[in-house]
């Protein structure tokens, strides 16, 4: 064995020995009772996030599937028309529908896994960093957190790139407190994944790199020099796996499609200023929905006091803010509200420290018998209520989708035949699209022209200000041709008009 190759092994070998010695440390050093409380937060969990998969197909979900999942791998991993082809995602996507079969369960697989193993990531880099009583209190706060919630049980990528965040956290405790490489390399990686999911995971990955620094530079003086050669090299794997994987997309469309998309108007400071402030507003709005002001208002407060009593916290908060705010501003693009949520997990941890500070002095100075075991354990189940409650109602509510879609595939089985035709156009169209591959209709009956004869339906929302004329003029018919158009069903938010 060559000595490259032994002290890989080696390295590898140290790598898993010490993710033995960290269970095996776990669990020496937690109660049994503790242990109960963490797996019955896990379990509330993912309780909360599968009640939503067997939830109607959304648009954006449809939307991703039918334009890029259904594409060959090799033309989905270049394709990047549209920032709804969040390309990893899609890809597991794809994978998951070939494999189990094409649902709105299997589509939603890919996003379901990654937003439940987020949850016991995120506990362990807690307790690793603090102690496992916040740990337990944040996780409370995560596990009933609504738009975390709703996001692991959507079509879409973003629990994903929390995995990944979690991941790179947790393999950054590791590498600053053993110097390894394994660790190191795996940072890259992580993170590549994550940015190959949503190009704005770039705001994560220079958390994650700011808060390697300031932690490493904090912390060590003598052996500095070897810890930041290994901070190098995993930014060094970031950014070789980053080009690797995005390879396809540049040689079709080039870097800017990436760095700045079409879709994404360019600004001018004075646009700028305006719509940042409507978009501050518009996060601010969709958080408060899942709660109410004043527990957000006692949230903010939480941040503070969590950045005043712990340095740790204060070196992710910089983390947070230096990766966010000089490149939006640089880049001056209104970044999406949903693209945001992953400081959910920043804010949910400062909600944690500030709680278990509160019932610290709850103790000392009103019941002197409240012990740490029970008063967090106890705190912890309130949390799940206060803000279990109004999350998850919050997340069934925006995650309603469009049932009529599959009414509607369903009504079209039943009168279609060879030459006849379904029309919809957007929002309608992708949802019908998918629900048509699911329950066997051929895409032919929903575009071209139909044979002479034919009978047509034409499916529009009125709260959409549609009609049947911009239905088939989108599809390049001629209303007039069709006089003897009358409704045949009349859905909340949907009509079919039939013809002859």
């Amino acid at each position: 064995m060559s000595a490259r190759k032994h002290m890989d092994h080696d390295a590898s070998d140290g790598f898993r020995a010490d993710v033995r010695g960290f269970l095996r440390e776990l669990n020496k050093h937690t109660s049994a009772g503790h242990k109960r409380a963490v797996l019955l937060l896990l379990l509330v969990g993912v309780i909360l996030r599968a009640a939503l998969l067997t939830g109607p197909i959304g648009y954006d979900e449809a939307f991703a599937y039918v334009q890029f999942a259904t594409l060959p791998a090799g033309k989905l991993i270049g394709h990047l028309s549209h920032p709804a082809n969040q390309i990893f995602h899609t890809l597991l996507t794809k994978w998951s529908t070939e494999l189990f079969g094409l649902g709105p369960i299997q589509l939603r697989l890919p996003a379901f896994l990654s937003g439940v193993l987020v949850l016991p990531l995120f506990y362990f880099f807690v307790r690793a960093m603090f102690n496992r009583y916040i740990a337990l209190l944040s996780l409370a706060f995560v596990v009933a957190s609504g738009p975390l919630v709703e996001y692991s049980a959507m079509a879409r990528g973003y629990s994903l790139t929390w995995l990944c965040m979690m991941l790179a956290f947790v393999l950054g405790r590791h590498l600053i407190k053993t110097n390894s490489m394994t660790s190191a390399a795996l940072i890259g990686v992580t993170c590549a994944f994550g940015l190959w999911t949503l190009p704005s995971m770039i705001f994560v990955v220079i958390m994650v790199y700011i808060w390697l620094l300031f932690s490493l530079t904090t912390r060590y003086e003598h052996s500095l020099r070897p810890r930041m050669n290994l901070l190098l090299l995993s930014i060094g794997v970031f950014m070789l796996l980053t080009v690797m994987l995005y390879l396809p997309v540049i040689r079709a469309h080039g870097l800017d499609q990436i760095m700045h998309h079409p879709s994404v108007p360019y600004l001018n400071w004075r646009q700028f200023r305006r719509k940042h402030d409507a978009m501050s507003f518009d996060l601010w709005a969709y958080l408060v929905d899942s709660t109410s002001v004043w527990l957000a208002i006692l949230g903010l407060l939480g941040l503070v006091q969590a950045a005043f009593v712990s340095s740790k916290f204060r070196t992710l908060g910089f983390g947070l803010v230096l990766g966010a705010v000089p490149l939006v501003v640089f880049l001056r693009q209104i970044i999406p509200t949903l693209d945001w949520l992953y400081a959910l997990f920043i804010f949910h941890l400062s909600s944690g420290i500030a709680l278990f500070y509160l019932l610290k002095f709850v103790q000392e100075k009103l019941i002197p018998g409240f012990s740490k075991r029970i008063r967090t354990q106890l705190a912890a189940v309130v949390v799940l209520f206060i803000f279990g409650i109004p999350g998850m109602r919050m997340a069934m509510e925006r995650t309603e989708g469009m049932p009529e879609a599959a009414r509607t595939v369903t009504y079209a089985k039943s009168r279609l035949q060879p030459g006849d035709k379904l029309y919809a156009i957007y929002p309608w169209d992708a949802p019908i699209r998918f629900e048509a591959m699911v329950l066997g209709l051929d895409a032919g009956y929903l575009s071209g022209s139909p044979s002479p004869g034919a009978t047509i339906l034409v499916a529009f929302s009125p709260l959409n200000e549609q009609s049947v004329e911009d239905v088939l003029r989108h599809h390049e018919e001629d209303p007039a041709q069709w006089p003897g158009l009358h409704m045949v069903q009349d859905w909340p938010g949907l009509r079919i008009f039939a013809a002859p």
